[in-house]
C-alpha cells in the first residue's frame, strides 16, 4: 500500500516572557470532518529500560504502528498486537516497544490507518498516515546522573499549559513528571484526548517519557473512569517506582481531598481501602535491591502529606500520612514532591519528618511553577520556576 506523510503543523501563539514558542504538530482532520488524521501527537510512557510505549489519537476508526530503529533508517516496526489481535479504535492507539536497549537514544515515527469495518467479513483498509520522525532515549537506572521537570495542578488552564511548553522546550529534560490535576473535572473522552495527549494543542512528551501522577480532580466526573485507557501504567496501576539513574521514584496515589463518606461523592468513592491496599504494596516495593540502592529516594504524591495546618483534613492527605509515613521513613525517602494547594511550599527534614516535602503551585499564570531537578551521584538540585522562567527557590538535597 503507498504509504504518505500526512502532516499539518499548526503555530501556537507566541509563549510569553521570551521563552520561546512552541508549536502543535497534528494532522488535518477533526473529529467529523471525513478526513482522517492524528488527532494528537504521539505521547511516550511506561519507559523502562528495554522498552518503551507510544500512545496517540486519531480522530476515526483506523489501526497503527510504529517504526523505530537506532538510527534514522528506523528498520523495525510493531504493531502492539494484543493476543493475536492489533490495535483498533476510533480514539486511541497505543503500541508498546520491547526488546530495547538501557540508556539508547531511538528513532520512531507513528503511523496510522483507517479501517472502514462494515462487518467481520466486510473489512477495508484506507490509505496510511505518517508522522515525521522523533527520537527519545531510553532509561538506565546505572546512569550517574538524570534529570525531570515536574508540572502540577494545570487544570486545564490554556495559558498556563502553553507558557510551561516553553519553558520545558528551552530547558529539556529526560522525563516529565505530571503531578495531578490535569482536569477540573472529567466529562468526555475527547476532553481526554485534548487535555493529556495535546495539552493546549502542544506536546509535552513526544521526545521524553511521562510519569503520570493521579491527582483529586483527575478522578472526579462522569467519565473519569475512562482516564486508564489514556495510560499505560506500570502494572496497570496509579502507583509503581522506576529508577532512573541515580534517582528512584516512588508514585503514590492519593485519591481524593475528603472522606469516601462525604455526601458529594454519593457513594461511589472508596479510597481509604485503596490506600491500604497500596500500603500493602508499598512494604514490598520499598525493599527491592534497585530502589534500596539508589542515592535519591523521591516520593510523588498529589495532595502533600505535610502542609501547614494540619487542622483542615483537605489540605494534605491525613489518611494516606497515617498509612504510609512509617513506610516512607522506612525506606529512607529524601522528598516527597506534590501539588494540591495552589500554594508553593517547602517543608525542609526536621521535626515533623525525617523527609522534605517540596509542594507546586498553580494554576493561574501567576501561580504555576515548574519544578526542574538534575541529579548525579552525590547530589540533587532542585529549581523551582515561575511561567516567566524565574527562579523562586532552589534547593539541594545531598546523598546519603
Amino acid at each position: 500500500m503507498k504509504r504518505r506523510e500526512f502532516l499539518k503543523v499548526t503555530s501556537l501563539s507566541a509563549v510569553l516572557a521570551g521563552t520561546g514558542g512552541t508549536t502543535s504538530v497534528l494532522a488535518a482532520g477533526a473529529p467529523g470532518s471525513g478526513t482522517f488524521g492524528f488527532a494528537s501527537s504521539p505521547m511516550l510512557q511506561n519507559p523502562a529500560p528495554d522498552g518503551m510505549t507510544v500512545v496517540w489519537a486519531v480522530n476515526a476508526l483506523g489501526t497503527g504502528w510504529v517504526e523505530y530503529g537506532e538510527t534514522q533508517a528506523l528498520g523495525q516496526r510493531s504493531e502492539g498486537g494484543n493476543q493475536g489481535l492489533n490495535g483498533l479504535d476510533e480514539r486511541l492507539l497505543k503500541v508498546r516497544l520491547n526488546g530495547l536497549r538501557p540508556g539508547t537514544r531511538y528513532f520512531y515515527r507513528v503511523h496510522a490507518c483507517p479501517i472502514d469495518f462494515k462487518n467481520a467479513y466486510d473489512i477495508h483498509r484506507g490509505e496510511a498516515i505518517a508522522s515525521p520522525v522523533r527520537e527519545f532515549s531510553t532509561i538506565n537506572p546505572a546512569a550517574s546522573s538524570t534529570s525531570f521537570s515536574i508540572i502540577n495542578d494545570t487544570h486545564e488552564v490554556t495559558e498556563t499549559l502553553q507558557r510551561l511548553g516553553g519553558l520545558m522546550q528551552a530547558q529539556p529534560t529526560e522525563s516529565l513528571i505530571w503531578n495531578g490535576d490535569i482536569f477540573n473535572d472529567i466529562r468526555s473522552p475527547q476532553q481526554i484526548t485534548e487535555q493529556v495527549l495535546a495539552p493546549a494543542g502542544q506536546e509535552f512528551a513526544a521526545q521524553r517519557p511521562l510519569l503520570p501522577v493521579r491527582g483529586n480532580h483527575d478522578v472526579r466526573g462522569g467519565k473519569a473512569r475512562m482516564l486508564d485507557q489514556y495510560f499505560d501504567l506500570p502494572s496497570g496501576l496509579w502507583y509503581y517506582t522506576l529508577r532512573q539513574g541515580p534517582v528512584a521514584f516512588l508514585v503514590l496515589d492519593t485519591g481524593e481531598d475528603k472522606p469516601d463518606e462525604h455526601p458529594v461523592y454519593a457513594g461511589l468513592n472508596d479510597f481509604a481501602r485503596y490506600r491500604t491496599t497500596q500500603q500493602q504494596w508499598l512494604r514490598q516495593a520499598i525493599r527491592r535491591k534497585e530502589f534500596r540502592s539508589a542515592p535519591f529516594r523521591v516520593a510523588l504524591l498529589h495532595i502533600p502529606l505535610l502542609w501547614k495546618d494540619y487542622a483542615h483534613a483537605g489540605s494534605f492527605c491525613s489518611d494516606g500520612k497515617a498509612k504510609w509515613h512509617e513506610l516512607l521513613v522506612r525506606a529512607k525517602i529524601q522528598l516527597i514532591v506534590s501539588g494540591h494547594t495552589h500554594e508553593t511550599g517547602w517543608f525542609p527534614a526536621g521535626s515533623q519528618a525525617p523527609y522534605a516535602q517540596l509542594v507546586g503551585g498553580g494554576p493561574k499564570p501567576g501561580a504555576a511553577t515548574l519544578i526542574q531537578g538534575r541529579a548525579t551521584s552525590r547530589e540533587l538540585r532542585l529549581s523551582m520556576q515561575n511561567l516567566d522562567g524565574k527562579e523562586l527557590d532552589n534547593y539541594v538535597i545531598k546523598a546519603g
